[in-house]
């Protein structure tokens, strides 16, 4: 390594191009900065999977695929209903448990006065100028269909008009006879009451009451699905409604129910909106954040921000993209329906369920901006109390900004030229925002390692000159170490399959180099040319002796001699630590809380909490995607299978799916809705006659038998029959029959695809007239409590067993896709996958955190490789330093190493890495492997350490976790190198083990504590953002930064001791040069 010599006499001789060269290149970046500062998409990571892989299929071809956003209403505090102004989340009710009902006002939620509100806010939403774009819904409890926009209100009016298929009379099949089977209710006999429509304005809470109950009894449970779960039919002798009080609902009958006057009452309600996917996109928004416009939507609110969605409509955003720009999001519409929504809040509060995430993650960055400007506060006074020179916390501070424009810049470039060239370079994501924040301590690190050598040089009587050349030459030795095996643990990440993680290691890796450049060597520099200016003037002053630098030198020289001298005793301390905190690493599992991610008192986080607390049974919607011939009878035959699998739960099922209130796993799918369909028939065939039914032709003219000898049943295990009834399904929807509400074809369309084109009078066959296909299928279920991971893959292996009957009908296994068009009446099943947001998400973070594990594991080898490359000695000192049998050694070595890939990679890859490491052992030496072993051993342990104390805090596994242990590796063993590499200088002037080890106390140690103190402070800050990602994030850096202060003045002393006692070879041997 004595090449780094003619890189410090290189600098000094050309210090004005140097500087030139800086300031060239600063002007350079400027112009990459916007384009990285660009807020990033956090829930784009553009990694490939089957699951998403048939969720980017569900979105993009089938043609009724529209998106739904929930509100949820709750029920205001009474004693707050006269403050003026929106309801906030904080000032609703407190829930009081499962089936608890709410006392005041009466009915709660299904107060009279309560649902008029509602019924404005749903209005708010039917006249705002996007309700052109809202798709149509049918209401589960009435059968009623409506446009885009489904209330509580509208299943009253629905219900309280007499109109709705619970007050229409039905038929069923008994026998081989079609009857009639009267109303499940009425709204005609009201009892004591007049039956009131629900606009009536003589309506009084007791029809409300009435109706509620009526519906509640007679709607199978969806009535009850649309309150939150502290439903209950609550006893008041004034009511003239008699109901189930104390009761729980079985089926279609309740259990255990005392029946006496009273109403049902809740304290939450759902609002549902439908958007049509294509005309949203015909009008110029769109779904994805990194796709849209980049708007401005938040107003200051003290030293935080609030999100103030930007003014947008249909004709602006679809002028904007007609110009050349881009979309609008549809982040901000949800957020302005909320605020509009928000206007009629006054008995009720209103909260956005599950969407905008992009909006409140980039609100809390900016909320949190006064904590950095705090950060740089506190670290300026640290700085300046380790260093002593307000010039040197000036100079410090340049190199600090420099090295954030640079790595910006060139990230900002690297945008710029991935766009030109058509290549994606970076892929920026939530962990782009980490970044700076890394940086800033790792400059503080260079800069004061490089300064305080500087004066340490000064104080020793040496001139500024020399003083700068040491520090450059030796420290700066140190710090192009620690920025390079920084940069190969970060750059482990190139070898992932997530391009977000690539990137991530691309960025880090740019921004580790600005700072070793502009930390590590300009800011030494730029000292000597300020002080050779002092110089000149008369005014440089001498450093002064026997200042305290945050701690006194005396106490690291004896904390380091007192490690070296007990180094046993510290070994045995390592490993009963080691011992205590490895269960605890090992115990931790995955989870997605969103308060480790985003502010618990945020309304995006108060929306989860409130779906997960009141209605928790609803679970997140998820999706199985089939392809192949679906028409096939046997796939039919298989939805039925696992519908009744779901419902049979395995011995490790977590009991995760959604369940309807009578208790049944609840899974949408077309083998109801063709049963759906034959009812229709019966009630009505006129609309099936007009497609070409006609019951007088064999096979009723469409390739459809019926079942037996009777006309009744339709024979579904014909593919005719399936055939038929998919097509019109799929072009003109279900019409309504007795029982069953009207279905439309774009709500078809989200469960069934044809693969050509159908006739519209033949919808049988397509418009080429061959018998029709349909090619894929969609079968939706819901997820409870997804952020739950371990239990999300419990869940998922109890589904995949669940979804045996559509193994039996594929060729390969259910997860491989292989072309639609290669299904046989054999084996009819191509591909079937779960997908879905709860599922993806969980695929997402997994995969994330696998591969950031398994970078740590490839990080460690590049930190070794690199420190072993770092510590080699020349050629002719490698010979003198061999001992005897270093041939069998090196062998023996290298096929460890060989053995160990290959039992994970293979032949190849075994053999080639026993040759690699076999000529390395040659080339560079079994001492420097040694050494380089013993300085990345103490950062190990600090992983060990630092994941026992998360657990012991009661964290999990999530991304921010995980990432923190590749980062300690970056970070933490640059503490470590620097201490290597000055006991190696003192060592080779002659000096023993301890008294070696004192000087790299009283020296590296000042420079080590003022570091740690300044990078812990400014952690410490960050970790009082409300922001849980930046809360996490800096309470666990500030950890790890404690931890890896430990490694360097205690673990490595101890180390470095021990090994000089087994083997002086390795560290007397190998000189600093």
């Amino acid at each position: 390594m004595g090449g780094f010599d003619r890189v410090a006499n290189l600098l000094f001789e050309k210090r004005k191009i140097t500087h030139l060269v800086v300031l060239l290149m600063t002007l350079l970046m400027i112009p990459g900065l916007p384009i990285s500062l660009t807020p990033a998409d956090i829930e784009s990571y553009d990694l490939e999977s089957p699951e998403l892989t048939a969720a980017r299929v569900i979105q993009q071809d089938f043609t009724g695929n529209g998106i739904m956003v929930g509100y949820i209403y709750s029920v205001r505090d009474v004693s707050l209903i006269d403050e003026p102004g929106p309801v906030g989340w904080d000032e609703i009710q407190p829930y009081s448990g499962l089936f608890s009902g709410i006392e005041e006002p009466a009915g709660g939620i299904l107060n009279l006065s309560v649902l008029q509100e509602l019924d404005r806010k749903a209005d708010r939403v039917k006249n705002h100028e996007i309700a052109e774009n809202l798709g149509p819904l049918v209401s589960e409890i009435t059968g009623t269909p409506v446009d885009g926009v489904l209330s509580l209100p509208d299943n009253f009016r629905s219900f309280m008009k007499n109109e709705t298929l619970l007050t229409k009379p039905s038929k069923e099949p008994q026998g081989i006879f079609i009857v009639d089977i009267p109303p499940e209710t009425n709204w005609h006999d009201c009892g004591n009451l007049e039956c009131l429509e629900f606009d009536d304005p003589n309506v009084t809470q007791d029809h409300i009451d009435l109706a509620a109950h009526r519906m509640a009894n007679n709607s199978n449970g969806a009535f009850l699905r649309w309150l939150s779960n502290d439903r209950a039919f609550l006893p008041d002798p004034e009511s003239q409604v008699i109901g189930p009080v104390n009761g729980l609902l079985q089926g279609d009958s309740w259990e255990g129910a005392e029946w006496k006057p009273g109403r049902w009452s809740a304290s939450s309600a759902w609002m549902l909106v439908q958007f049509d996917r294509e005309a949203m996109l015909e009008d110029g928004w769109t779904f994805a954040w990194g796709d849209a416009e980049l708007e401005w939507g938040y107003s200051a609110n003290g030293l935080s921000f609030d999100s103030d969605p930007p003014d947008l409509d249909s004709e602006s955003c679809k002028l904007q993209v007609s110009l050349g720009g881009s979309a609008c999001s549809t982040e901000w519409l949800f957020l302005a329906l909320e605020d509009e929504i928000s206007e009629e809040d006054s008995l009720t509060n209103t909260l956005l369920i599950g969407e905008s995430p992009n909006v409140e993650v980039n609100r809390e960055i900016l909320s949190s901006v006064w904590l950095i400007a705090m950060m740089g506060a506190a670290i300026t006074v640290l700085l300046w109390i380790s260093l002593r020179r307000w010039t040197d916390v000036v100079i410090v501070g340049s190199g600090l900004i420099l090295s954030l424009t640079w790595m910006q810049g060139s990230i900002g470039w690297g945008l710029i030229l991935g766009d030109w060239a058509g290549v994606e370079i970076i892929q920026r994501s939530q962990f782009s925002n980490l970044l700076p924040i890394l940086i800033l301590a790792l400059g503080i690190d260079d800069s004061l390692h490089a300064l305080h050598r500087y004066k340490e040089e000064r104080r020793a009587g040496k001139s500024t000159e020399t003083s700068a050349y040491i520090a450059i030459s030796k420290v700066g030795r140190a710090i192009m170490l620690t920025s390079f095996t920084t940069i190969g643990a970060f750059m482990a990440n190139l070898f992932s399959d997530i391009p977000a993680l690539r990137s991530f290691g691309i960025e880090a890796g740019l921004g580790v180099l600005s700072a070793f450049i502009l930390t590590g060597l300009w800011v030494p520099l730029l000292r000597y040319d300020v002080d050779k200016w002092l110089e000149g003037k008369g005014k440089l002053e001498e450093e002064p002796e026997g200042l305290v630098r945050l701690v006194p030198t005396s106490w690291l020289a004896s904390t380091a001699r007192f490690s070296g001298a007990w180094a046993p005793l510290i070994a045995l301390l390592m490993l009963l630590l080691t011992s205590i905190a490895t269960p605890a690493m090992l115990g931790l599992k995955g989870d997605f809380k969103v308060e480790d991610f985003l502010d618990d008192e945020s309304d995006f986080a108060a929306g989860v909490f409130l779906v997960n607390e009141r209605f928790a049974e609803e679970g997140e919607p998820a999706e199985i995607l089939v392809e192949g011939d679906v028409s096939h009878p046997d796939v039919v035959f298989a939805v039925r299978q696992l519908r009744f699998n779901m419902n049979q739960p395995g011995e490790n099922d977590p009991d995760r799916f959604a369940r309807d209130p009578s208790g049944d796993v609840e899974l949408i799918a077309i083998d109801e809705l063709l049963e759906y369909a034959q009812f229709a028939l019966w009630y009505n065939s006129s609309p099936f006659e007009e497609t070409g039914w006609n019951s007088s032709l064999p096979e009723n003219g469409v390739n459809c038998p019926y079942r037996g000898n009777a006309a009744l049943f339709i024979d579904f295990d014909k593919r005719g029959c399936i055939t038929y009834f998919f097509g019109h399904m799929f072009l003109y929807g279900i019409p309504e029959s007795g029982g069953y509400p009207m279905i439309p074809s774009s709500i078809i369309s989200n469960f069934i695809q044809p693969a050509s084109p159908l006739d519209p009078e033949s919808p049988w066959l397509t418009q080429e007239g061959e018998n029709a296909t349909f090619d894929r299928m969609v079968m939706r279920f819901g997820l409870r409590q997804p952020e739950q991971f371990e239990k999300v893959e419990l869940a998922i292996e109890e589904l995949k067993i669940d979804m045996s009957p559509f193994q039996n009908l594929s060729y390969t296994e259910l997860s491989e896709r292989s072309d639609r068009s290669s299904a046989n009446e054999s084996y009819p099943v191509t591909w079937t996958i779960e997908t879905g947001s709860p599922i993806t998400r969980y695929i997402q973070a997994s995969r994330m955190q696998s591969e950031l594990q398994g970078s740590l594991s490839l990080g460690v080898l590049f930190c070794v490789v690199i420190l072993w490359w770092g510590f080699r000695a020349d050629r002719e000192q490698l010979k003198s330093l061999r001992r005897q049998g270093y041939e069998s050694r090196a062998i023996l070595a290298s096929s460890f190493v060989g053995l160990l890939l290959f039992t994970s990679y293979g032949v190849g890859i075994g053999l080639l890495s026993f040759m690699i490491m076999f000529y390395l052992m040659l080339q560079w030496g079994e001492g420097a492997l040694s050494l380089a072993a013993i300085t990345t051993f103490p950062i190990l342990i600090v992983v060990v350490w630092l994941y026992g104390t998360i657990a012991a805090l009661g964290y999990g596994l999530n991304m921010v976790t995980v990432a923190i242990a590749a980062i300690s590796l970056g970070v933490g063993i640059d503490y470590v190198i620097h201490v290597v590499e000055r006991f190696r200088e003192e060592r080779s002037r002659g000096l023993d083990v301890l008294p070696a080890l004192s000087v790299v106390g009283a020296a590296s140690g000042v420079a080590l504590v003022g570091s740690a103190l300044s990078d812990i402070t400014g952690f410490i800050v960050i970790s009082r953002s409300s922001m849980g990602f930046f809360s996490s994030f800096g309470l666990f850096s500030a950890l790890m930064i404690g931890l890896s202060l430990i490694a360097s003045l205690i673990l490595t002393p101890a180390a470095l001791r021990i090994i000089s006692s087994f083997d002086k070879s390795t560290i007397e041997g190998l000189e600093s040069e």
